[in-house]
Formats: C-alpha cells, sequence, structure tokens
C-alpha cells in the first residue's frame, strides 16, 4: 500500500496551478521566508532555523574545500523543479524556500476568492467546557484563551526551558483529549503534520500561522488560518531586517486571512 505524505499530496495539487514559471527572488530571514515567482505570486514560510547547525553557511554548499559554494535553489529554476528538490528535502534551510514557494503557487485569484479576512479566534467558539491543545507556541491564542478555556496544553519540540511547554511526544496520549486543536503551519514546513494529526479527536481543529498553506481539499481540517500577501517589495525589506510576523502584519505587507472548508 502506497501511503501519501501531505508533502506529495500538496506537491500534486500545485503542478495544477502551475505552468512555466519561475523562481524570481526568494529571502531567508530569521523567522520568516519569503518567495516571489516570475508572475508576480508570492508566499511565506516559517524558517526552520532550529534545525540548522547554527553554522555561518548553510543553505550554499562548499563542493571541496575550495571554490564557490552553490545552492540546489537558486533564482530563475522552474517553480515545479524548486519544488520537487525542496518539498522533501531534509535541509531545513532548502525546505523552507521550497514551502515559501508552495505558498506562492497557491496565491491564485481563484483561491483568493475563497478567503474571509480576520483572525483565527472569529472563527472557533472556546468555553469553559474545552481543553485546548496547541501544536507550537502561539502566544497571541494562547493568551487570549487561557481565561476561557477549562485547561491549555502546549506542545513543542523545543520547551525553550519552560514547564508549561509540554514535548511534542506527549502529543500522543494527550492531544486526543484536546476539543479543540490548534496547529503551527510550521508543521507543514517540518513534516510533523502527517503523524500529529493522527492523534486529533475532534472536528474544531484548525492549521494557523503564516506558514499555513491555504488550499482546500488536503487538509482534513475546517480551518485553515494564514496570511495574504499584499506588497512582496515591503515584505522581503521587512524580513530581511530581521522582522517577523507581527511586523509583517503591522506594516501591512501582508493581511490574515481565513480557509474555511
Amino acid at each position: 500500500m502506497i501511503i501519501l505524505t501531505f508533502s506529495k499530496k500538496l506537491y500534486d495539487e500545485a503542478l495544477k496551478y502551475i505552468n512555466n514559471e519561475t523562481l524570481k527572488d526568494y529571502i531567508i530571514g530569521l523567522g520568516l521566508s519569503a518567495a516571489l515567482l516570475s508572475d508576480g505570486r508570492c508566499g511565506v514560510s516559517y524558517t526552520l532555523r532550529e534545525d540548522t547547525l547554527g553554522k555561518c553557511e548553510e543553505f550554499f554548499k562548499c563542493t571541496g574545500d575550495f571554490g564557490n559554494p552553490v545552492s540546489k535553489i537558486n533564482p530563475g529554476m522552474r517553480v515545479k523543479e524548486v519544488l520537487n528538490i525542496g518539498l522533501f528535502s531534509p535541509d531545513p534551510l532548502i525546505r523552507s524556500v521550497a514551502y515559501a514557494t508552495l505558498n506562492a503557487v497557491f496565491s491564485t485569484n481563484e483561491i483568493k476568492s475563497m478567503y474571509s479576512l480576520g483572525d483565527l479566534s472569529q472563527y472557533i467558539n472556546v468555553n469553559l467546557d474545552d481543553t485546548v491543545g496547541f501544536i507550537g507556541r502561539i502566544d497571541p491564542l494562547i493568551n487570549l484563551w487561557k481565561p476561557k478555556a477549562w485547561d491549555i496544553l502546549i506542545f513543542d519540540r523545543n520547551r525553550k526551558g519552560s514547564d508549561e511547554i509540554l514535548p511534542d511526544w506527549a502529543i500522543v496520549d494527550l492531544l486526543p483529549k484536546c476539543s479543540v486543536v490548534v496547529i503551527s503551519g510550521s508543521a507543514i514546513v517540518n513534516g510533523s503534520i502527517d503523524w500529529i494529526l493522527n492523534y486529533v479527536k475532534t472536528d474544531k481543529v484548525a492549521i494557523v500561522g503564516p506558514s499555513t498553506t491555504l488550499v482546500p481539499n488536503v487538509f482534513p481540517v475546517k480551518l485553515l488560518a494564514g496570511i495574504n500577501v499584499l506588497n512582496s517589495d515591503k515584505l522581503f525589506k521587512l524580513i530581511s531586517h530581521g522582522a517577523g510576523t507581527k511586523k509583517i502584519i503591522a506594516e501591512k505587507a501582508v493581511e490574515k486571512v481565513v480557509l474555511i472548508q
């Protein structure tokens, strides 16, 4: 039996939205990466910096002791080639650029017409009967829902020294008990979405964040909350200066949107 990963499902779906477009440019920032296609479509992804080796140069690799380091992804490449190389790559930076490119691919007028403006909190009701499980530390929603929910459980691979954050292996036993589940879009980028969804036992589930791939009929969740790029030039400049999600929204380089399935 062949099991299709979400990476493969997304790749197959993306092929419906590309022809001969190329990757015009990309940027890898501290928290976010972005990609711009030759036809003007633009997308964002979380930069998987926790999975890098901490070296001063990782995206470009040396082929020997001397010479000019090269990368597997470069401006001018066909988008299909970028996706084929990057969506399945174990390299965290190549993967980050590839998923930004993927999100740009799905930034079409057809899919944008399905967007609703606003924040995820407008589309999920949380009350004292709910235990809310967060995959990834999503502080704005955590702070908003703490007074409203019975309990908040936060799961993350990097606990950052906080006893409030549970290790990701606790998902297996505790996530099925959650009546509301919110998954960071970075789980799409690092591939953990495939096993996380196996432990979701509620219909009140959403994927949220700038990395969220806004495409219908791929993920078995009702709500996909991500961003729509309004100004790619401003976005690239902000990311090059170290901006994260709050800043690019505040500067109106992007806007929050929700795709309801």
